[in-house]
C-alpha cells in the first residue's frame, strides 16, 4: 500500500505542488481581504437648527484608536444631512460629532456603524 501511495506522490508530484501553492495564495487572500480598506459613505441628520450650525468637528475611533478627524465650516448654516466618505478597514467604529451654533455653543452627538457597508450609511444618534 506504502508503494502505490509514494509511487503517486513520485508521479504527481508537480501537480500536487501547483495544488498546493493555489491553496496557499487563496488563503492568504483571504486573510489579506479583511485588513484592505474599502469606500464606506456616512451620512448624518443635523436636525431642526441645522441653518444655526456654523461648524461640524467629526472624530471617528475604531476601539481605542483614533481612525479619522474632520471639520467642516459653514458661515451660512450647514445642510440638513452631512455626508462623508471614509476608507476602511472592516470593523465597528464609533463616531463623535460636536456641532458649534452660532450662538458659540456646543452640541455633542455619538453614534457608531459597521464597515464596510453597501450603499449610504445613516448614522443614528446614540445619545
Amino acid at each position: 500500500m506504502w508503494e502505490r501511495v509514494s509511487g503517486f506522490f513520485a508521479d504527481n508530484r508537480r501537480r500536487i505542488a501547483g495544488a498546493v501553492l493555489v491553496v496557499f495564495v487563496l488563503v492568504v487572500a483571504i486573510d489579506l481581504s479583511r485588513t484592505v480598506p474599502r469606500e464606506t459613505r456616512l451620512a448624518f441628520d443635523l436636525g431642526p437648527d441645522h441653518d444655526d450650525v456654523r461648524a461640524i468637528e467629526l472624530a471617528y475611533t475604531c476601539g481605542d484608536e483614533a481612525v479619522e478627524q474632520a471639520r467642516h465650516r459653514y458661515p451660512d448654516g450647514a445642510p440638513a444631512r452631512l455626508t462623508d466618505t471614509l476608507d476602511l478597514v472592516p470593523g465597528r467604529y464609533e463616531v463623535r460629532v460636536d456641532l458649534v451654533f452660532v450662538d458659540g455653543h456646543v452640541l455633542t452627538h455619538e453614534g457608531h456603524f459597521v464597515a464596510p457597508a453597501d450603499g449610504l450609511v445613516v448614522v443614528q444618534w446614540t445619545d
